[in-house]
């Protein structure tokens, strides 16, 4: 039963791993091309100005406070051409623009094409250990106009996603743009961030005409697949009526693995009301629009180049104005690290970002995560402070192990005797099942003792997986030797010609998965299953822990080595006990 419920838990193992699979699979070789592209045209860029390693300067560098560009003239007569509803104001030139808000944290750069975030960089985070380049949380494909576009297309002057602003207002503490189309006046204000990693979004729409406006306020929020580390499970995420949706990036507007394993879909992702915040979702970090007004908002998640880019289309429906009337929506733009306390601070429910695993391990996933922090302060070595987690894991978990253990042992003593009945009544599986229950009868063993703590310590796995894998505190965290970022897979070396990694930890993993292994009974199985099983076992965790942080490999690691010990104090103490009488 031990072997089956092992089996089980392998078998869902392999699933999950499948899934990681064909959603790395469906991203393309072309995607990296794509990818490395846009790199050389960005570093190109980056080479005609400022440094490689360094910021372009600042338009705020200078002694003015303010910029301002193009003011705008009072409204006139509409013009006898061209596009529909445009003004002679409308129509006056705009030169393109480019803008920076900076803080301690973050450096902002804005654009007038559409009014957009061009680039969102985190001063303190790096995208590699070497401390080289900071990560950038806005990486679009080349062409895209850039982050929260607004194409206000409710107000009938088609989209106005790429409409070039004026800069009415530009200083180190807010840009405001402005935007004329007919009789309708649209500012966008970037407020600089003053709250570590968000600033803060207004959107105020006047009507000057004479018409009857029934506005929509719609906010891209866009994302795409790049090579760059952070992105490998960028995905679209909102929180809606108090529910977490989060869609990989690779199956938005293609389907779900499982829903084309299964057949069926329930189509894209969309809810009318009720957004307490959407965006898009990275591994270790997050970048999230709130909206003030969550009862008039609804989310989508749109996919725009299938498997590549995609954005999560944030709707408000404000009120209906009359001619002379205004409104205005307020919008919290946070993009940052997920660091517990800094979301729990932020408030806004903003530590759901945070994968916790399903809402029954949730708590055990905050414990272990805050566990491990603790340890960290006494240990200041994370590698080691995982070691030290791991053994106080088991110590906690001592009898429950120990009466495991001590049912397999007495299995394992009552196998020699279950094959001569297996052997004796192998023509007559009714009375070999008779004759193997009446000797657990005679001697006392239950051969379901080991199942139940199995079944209780699977919580405390599944809790220490997910709070390994999403504590930012093991990114970039290095152990010893080549093992420098715990967050990610430890390669010693890469076989030349094939471009295999070498890795060591999953290798031992398996190895110690074998010990434990051929330690236990081989309860009602053939002897030919139960040598494959044997190598099948530890072979498949292999190949499913060699793409795992190298975190969670060495807790895995660790406790098979512990539960190998274990197991073997049990043996002995049970073999003197025997003795002894």
């Amino acid at each position: 039963m031990d072997r089956n419920l092992i089996l089980a838990f392998a078998l869902s193992m392999a699933v999950f791993s499948a899934w990681l699979a064909w959603q790395e699979q469906t991203r393309g070789p072309e995607r990296r091309a794509i990818a490395e592209a846009a790199r050389a045209a960005a570093e190109a860029e980056e080479g005609e100005g400022a440094p490689a390693d360094s910021y372009a300067s600042s338009p705020f560098d200078q002694e003015s406070e303010q910029v301002r560009i193009n003011d705008s003239p009072e409204p006139g007569g509409s013009l006898g051409g061209g596009e529909a509803g445009l003004t002679a104001e409308d129509s006056v030139a705009v030169e393109p623009w480019e803008g920076v808000l900076e803080s301690d944290w973050v450096r902002a750069e804005f654009n007038n094409r559409g009014g957009v975030l061009t680039d969102w960089r985190i001063k303190d985070y790096y995208e590699t250990p070497r401390d080289e380049v900071h990560v950038d949380l806005i990486d679009l494909p080349r062409g895209a106009l850039g982050a929260l576009s607004t194409p206000f297309e409710s107000l009938g002057y088609g989209d106005l996603s790429d409409a070039v602003y004026t800069v009415e207002r530009a200083d180190r503490d807010e840009i405001i743009f402005l935007l004329r189309r007919g009789g309708v006046e649209i500012r966008k204000t970037y407020t600089r961030p003053s709250d570590a990693y968000a600033m803060e979004l207004t959107i105020e729409i006047i009507n000057r005409g004479e018409s009857t406006l029934e506005p929509e306020v719609v906010l891209m929020i866009p994302a795409a697949t790049n090579d760059r580390p952070d992105y490998k499970e960028v995905s679209l995420i909102a929180l809606a009526n108090g529910e977490v949706e989060r869609e990989l990036l690779a199956s938005v507007g293609g389907g779900s693995f499982f829903g084309g394993l299964f057949g069926g879909d329930d189509g894209p992702y969309s809810v009318d009301s009720g957004v307490q915040w959407a965006g898009m979702d990275l591994h270790y970090f997050a970048g999230i629009v709130i909206p003030d007004d969550t009862e008039s908002s609804g989310a989508e998640f749109v996919s725009i180049d299938q498997g590549k880019w995609a954005a999560t289309r944030l709707t408000t429906r404000g009120p209906r104005l009359a001619s002379g009337q205004s409104d205005v929506q307020r919008y919290q733009v946070f993009l940052g690290p997920k660091e517990p306390e800094l979301l729990k601070a932020a408030g806004n429910s903003l530590s759901l970002t945070i994968s916790q695993g399903w809402s029954w391990v949730a708590p055990l996933t905050a414990f272990f995560g805050w566990a491990l922090k603790m340890v960290h302060q006494v240990v200041p070595n994370y590698g080691l402070a995982i070691i030290v987690l791991t053994i106080l894991v088991r110590l906690a978990t001592w009898p429950i192990m120990a009466r495991q253990m001590k049912s397999s042992e007495r299995m394992r003593e009552l196998m020699p005797r279950i094959k001569e009945l297996q052997e004796k009544f192998k023509d007559d599986k009714q009375k070999q099942s008779e004759e193997t229950f009446k000797l657990y009868r005679e001697t006392g063993v239950n051969p379901l003792g080991g199942c139940l703590p199995m079944v209780l310590q699977l919580p405390v796995f599944i809790g220490l997986f997910y709070a390994l894998q999403s504590s930012i505190d093991l990114r970039h965290a290095p152990f010893m030797l080549w093992i420098n970022d715990l967050s990610a897979p430890a390669t010693l070396f890469t076989l030349p010609g094939v471009d295999l990694p070498v890795r060591i930890l999953p290798i031992l993993m398996a190895a110690s998965m074998f010990g434990q292994q051929k330690m236990m009974p081989q309860t009602g199985m053939d002897p030919t299953q139960a040598r494959m099983m044997l190598i099948m076992m530890p072979g498949m965790m292999l190949f499913i822990s060699y793409t795992f942080p190298s975190g969670l490999v060495l807790y895995w690691l660790v406790s098979n080595l512990l539960g190998i010990g274990h197991q073997l104090l049990v043996r002995q103490r049970m073999q003197a006990a025997a003795a002894a009488t």
